[in-house]
């Protein structure tokens, strides 16, 4: 007698059921815990700011529920950043009722003028909530801050005054490094070959300043000397302009320069009057002594006449008082 096909089966589950039987295990019925993942499409982003101007940077991401919710579930979502940055992150809160991945954005504010070497932690906190159970994620980047180049110029004492050729001066010029990062500056003298065509001298103590920090001043030291030749006879200022560079800026194909003057005053010296006054002075003194000899001569002269008259046998001769 064959078993039917229904019997069969019938015997096959009660095969299988037979070891959950004899182990006294119950059947699994708990609800599947659910959980949440954040995901972020870059852990890495620079920030670029200015002296004036705040630097952005926005990471953009997932939130995605692991196990299907019961019927709804809740995620909040939140941000900050260890240095004190602002943070925003979009959205605040996200709905899930399925285990569809939903899009976020976290925007970091970094403030105007912050230096290049701070380095700035985000952290994202994602939090599930659904059918009285809870989970949490978090997802972290980092932000680092690019350096820009900036310089300012000034000098202690930039106008030198002299009336005489050949005296030389040195200028105290002082670069204050403005950028948000060290940096070295190169220095030339713009105009220095028209300088030596017009028998200035002008040379300086270095091409390129140590390396100077954020907010600090690097030192340059100009020496000038005006044409060494007789009298001025051409006065006026002369502009010694000083290119200064960022080797920083430079080194990373930009370009931040600036020009400086420097004044070298050299008061003209009239050469007619230079030559004449003397002569004058001479002359004056000439002609004063040639009247004062001829007026003592004229007066020895009289007094001799006088003494004369008086020794003469006819008597004293009248002269005619003048």
């Amino acid at each position: 007698m064959r078993a039917s096909p229904a019997l069969i089966l019938m015997a096959m589950l009660s095969l299988l059921a037979i070891p959950s039987l004899a182990s006294g295990a119950p059947p699994d019925t708990s609800p599947e815990i659910i959980g949440v993942t954040i995901s972020l499409d870059q852990t890495s982003q620079a920030a670029r700011v200015a002296e004036k101007a705040p630097g952005i940077v926005t990471f953009t991401g997932q939130v995605v529920v692991d196990k299907p919710p019961a019927m709804r579930a809740v995620v909040t979502l939140e941000s900050n950043v260890d240095t004190g940055w602002v943070s925003q992150i979009s959205p605040a809160t996200a709905v899930f009722t399925s285990t569809t991945p939903q899009s976020l954005n976290a925007t970091v504010v970094v403030p105007e003028g912050t230096l290049s070497t701070l380095t700035g932690k985000l952290r994202i906190r994602a939090t599930v909530t659904s059918g009285g159970q809870t989970a949490e994620d978090t997802a972290d980047a980092t932000i680092t801050v690019d350096q820009y180049y900036l310089l300012n110029v000034a000098s202690d004492a930039p106008y030198f005054e002299s009336d005489r050729s050949g005296v030389s001066t040195t200028y105290k010029v002082l670069v204050l490094n403005k950028g948000n990062g060290p940096d070295t500056f190169g220095v030339a003298i713009e105009n220095l070959a028209q300088l030596g065509s017009d028998g200035w001298t002008a040379r300086l103590d270095g091409e390129v300043t140590p390396v100077v920090r954020p907010g600090l001043n690097g030192e340059i030291t100009v020496t000038v000397k005006s044409p060494d030749r007789g009298p001025v006879l051409e006065g006026g200022p002369k502009g010694i302009i000083l290119r200064i560079s960022s080797e920083g800026a430079r080194a990373h194909n930009q370009t931040m320069t600036m020009l400086f003057p420097l004044i070298y005053y050299l008061k003209a010296i009239d050469p007619v009057f230079d030559v004449t006054v003397p002569i004058i002075i001479v002359a004056v003194v000439v002609a004063s002594v040639a009247v004062a000899a001829w007026r003592w001569r004229k007066r020895r002269k009289r007094a001799i006449e006088v003494d004369a008259g008086r020794e003469s046998p006819d008597g004293p001769i009248d002269v005619e008082a003048h």
